[in-house]
């Protein structure tokens, strides 16, 4: 696998629509394709897919997540954005529930993840952005 040698970013609006999640999945398998990093394709889908529906769940506004790529050392960082109070923290999820498992997820299964409160007093817009890395295996080089 060679990974891309150049740093970019994607970003994607996203309404607070159910579909939402749908939609990021396949835009983050689409570009992580298109960069040639298959091989952590279904976990930043998985761990995506777990923000986003958390931001679904705990605001009533609109979303944004960026998608950014590093190249040295190898990183891609997806974060979301909602305009929900409160820095999320894993809970212990129950038995007979389906909650409490999608930061849980994420702590396990990223490489690093964190959450952090943000003001924009000009845009009048407060909220949180909740973040993961993946870092790609190292390549390999042919004998």
């Amino acid at each position: 696998m060679r990974t891309p040698e150049e740093p970019w970013s994607y970003g994607l609006f996203i309404p607070h629509d159910p579909r939402a999640v749908g939609v990021v999945r396949a835009t983050i398998r689409c570009v992580l394709k298109a960069a040639r990093l298959d091989c952590i394709v279904d976990t930043a889908e998985l761990l995506a897919s777990e923000l986003v529906t958390n931001a679904y769940r705990n605001t009533e506004t609109d979303s944004y997540v960026s998608m950014d790529w590093e190249p040295s050392p190898p990183d891609f960082r997806v974060t979301v954005w909602d305009s929900g109070d409160g820095l999320p923290q894993p809970v212990a999820a129950r038995c007979d529930g389906e909650n409490g498992r999608g930061l849980t997820l994420v702590e396990h299964c990223s490489d690093a993840w964190g959450v952090h409160d943000y003001t924009d007093k000009d845009a009048g817009v407060t909220g949180k952005a909740v973040w993961f890395t993946l870092n790609p295996p190292p390549q390999e080089t042919a004998p």
